[in-house]
């Protein structure tokens, strides 16, 4: 079946979300330099209009002719964040606008965890296990790699659930403090940046595959998207080389690689 895994929506003004959030929290977040930094929250890779993604209020999910994930992608720049108690206060706001509004018809919402408290994150999630309008979890990139056992609760309420993970970059990585860097060392540019986004992708999936995520959640499933695929298949060959030639050194990991990736791991298509 066709699926679209990569359809944004987000918020034209971060007031909007007041109303959600905790009492005394919409004051803590009424400040210019938050509520006037919308377009920047809301588009980081700023090479050309072609890679903008502007907010998308008036989202219609009746209009959607296939079924769709749709990502309240404004939620994933919480990885560079240095407060981990905003980041859940925004992320449950944001999280809680994105099902009154953006669900329905072939859209169904990916619930965006705060990646400082996976334990906490696991929780809440717990409460939308069988809400049909949640489709899929999404998980802001940090510098813990997602085969990690810190991740270990989302990924078993996502098993549970039947929901796939999607990983996508917030565009702030390679930028922010706290945000995973990219490989070498900080890009100046962002066309630099948006073009190694491909590297966390592979990070992360080596880091599934070799510390025994698929092992510990056999049915988890896992969507890379917004990273392309083109070096999926010399990473697939690289894995399964070095699996064959050092496998006694990871006694853990049974199967080839690459058969794990086609069993658990999909990828989108764009861009190539």
């Amino acid at each position: 079946m066709l699926r679209d895994f990569c359809r944004f929506a987000g918020v034209t003004r971060f007031e909007t979300l007041f109303p959600r959030m905790p009492e005394g929290w919409a004051r803590h977040f009424d400040r210019y330099e938050w509520t006037g930094a919308i377009d920047l929250a809301s588009n980081h890779i700023r090479v050309s209009d072609r890679f903008s993604h502007p907010p998308l209020e008036a989202f219609e999910p009746e209009r959607l002719t296939v079924p769709s994930i749709v990502i309240p992608y404004q939620g994933l720049i919480v990885n560079g964040w240095a407060d981990p108690v905003a980041a859940a206060v925004f992320v449950d706001a944001l999280n809680a606008h994105a099902l009154d509004l953006w669900a329905g018809g072939n859209a169904r919402i990916a619930l965006v965890i705060n990646p400082h408290d996976p334990n906490g994150s696991a929780e809440t999630l717990k409460a939308h296990r069988g809400d049909p309008r949640v489709g899929a979890m999404t998980i802001p990139l940090t510098t813990a790699m997602l085969g990690q056992g810190l991740w270990d609760p989302v990924y078993r309420v996502a098993e549970e659930a039947n929901w796939p993970v999607i990983i996508h970059f917030s565009g702030v990585e390679g930028a922010y403090l706290g945000a995973p860097p990219l490989a070498g060392a900080s890009h100046t540019n962002a066309l630099s940046r948006h073009i190694l986004m491909p590297h966390l992708a592979e990070s992360n999936l080596a880091s599934l595959v070799f510390e025994g995520t698929f092992y510990r959640f056999p049915r988890l499933q896992v969507v890379l998207a917004g990273f392309g695929f083109k070096w999926l298949p010399s990473l697939l060959r690289r894995m399964d080389q070095e699996w064959r030639n050092f496998r006694s050194d990871m006694p853990w990991v049974k199967d080839k690689p690459s058969a794990m990736v086609m069993r658990n791991v999909w990828v989108t298509t764009y861009p190539a």
